[in-house]
C-alpha cells in the first residue's frame, strides 16, 4: 500500500473551489443603514444549488487507488490486510476515519455463504428482501478477500 494513500484519495482541489457565493455577493433585502441597529439578517439565506448554479462546489475523494489496491488483495488473508491499512492510515484523525469510511463501503467483512453459494451480508439493508454481496466480501470460513460478480451468470 503507498505511505502517502490518505493525502492521494482526500486532498485534490474541489471543482468550483473558486466560484463566488452569492450568500456575501448577492442581492441584499433591504437598503443597508449603518446608523441602525438590525436584529435580523440583512440577506436571505440561499440554497446550495442556488448559491452556486450549474457550476457548485463538489467533493473531490479520488477514489481509483483505493479500490486497486483493494482489488489487488483478492485471494489474501483480511486480518494482514486489515493490519497493514490499520498502521497506515489513523483513524482518529478525519482524513484516516474517512477513508475507513470508504474501506466499509468497498469490502463486505461481516457477511455468510447461502444455500446457493452465493454471498449474503448478515446486516439486512433492503427490508426483509436478501441482496447477495456484489463486489469484495471476506469469506466467512477462510477470511479471504473475494470477489463476487452479480453480472455474469450462474450454470
Amino acid at each position: 500500500m503507498r505511505e502517502d494513500m490518505a493525502k492521494v484519495v482526500t486532498e485534490r482541489p474541489r471543482r468550483g473551489h473558486g466560484n463566488p457565493s452569492k450568500k456575501t455577493t448577492g442581492p441584499r433585502i433591504r437598503a443597508y443603514d449603518p446608523d441602525r441597529d438590525y436584529d435580523e439578517p440583512t440577506r436571505l439565506p440561499i440554497a446550495r444549488g442556488r448559491q452556486y448554479g450549474y457550476d457548485c462546489k463538489e467533493f473531490s475523494d479520488l477514489l481509483g487507488p483505493l479500490k486497486r489496491y483493494l482489488r489487488s488483495c483478492i485471494g489474501r488473508p483480511w486480518n494482514k490486510i486489515h493490519s497493514e491499512l490499520s498502521q497506515k492510515l489513523d483513524r482518529r484523525s478525519l482524513s484516516g476515519s474517512h477513508i475507513w469510511d470508504h474501506l466499509r463501503w468497498e469490502i463486505e467483512t461481516d457477511c455468510y455463504i447461502g444455500a446457493d453459494r452465493l454471498a449474503y451480508p448478515t446486516r439486512r439493508t433492503y427490508g426483509l428482501s436478501q441482496v447477495p454481496v456484489h463486489g469484495l466480501y471476506v469469506h466467512p470460513k477462510t477470511g479471504l478477500i473475494r470477489e463476487q460478480d452479480l453480472s455474469r451468470k450462474r450454470r
